[in-house]
């Protein structure tokens, strides 16, 4: 699949969402917890497979619901342009 956007998911109260950088194979990762006056809340840079870094974000979110003791089984459908 070619990336020429982005990713998205919902992922039970948070925003996951993927960019693509210019590095073969890189993402940027992104959470976000709209509940937040700052959203953003993990920026990160992987070099992966897509897939592998869909992965990536669910990990990150679930660590840091889990920091919030919110942690709890979702599932990300993603939205790929």
């Amino acid at each position: 699949m070619e990336l020429h956007y982005g990713c998205r998911s919902e992922y039970g109260p948070l925003e996951l969402r993927l960019q693509a950088t210019a590095a073969s194979n890189g993402f940027t990762v992104y959470v976000d917890d709209p509940r937040l006056e700052h959203p953003c809340v993990l920026e990160q840079q992987v070099q992966s497979s897509l897939e592998s870094a869909k992965e990536q974000a669910a990990l990150r979110a679930d660590e840091y619901l889990d920091s919030l003791a919110e942690g709890a089984q979702h599932k990300a459908t993603w939205r790929c342009a």
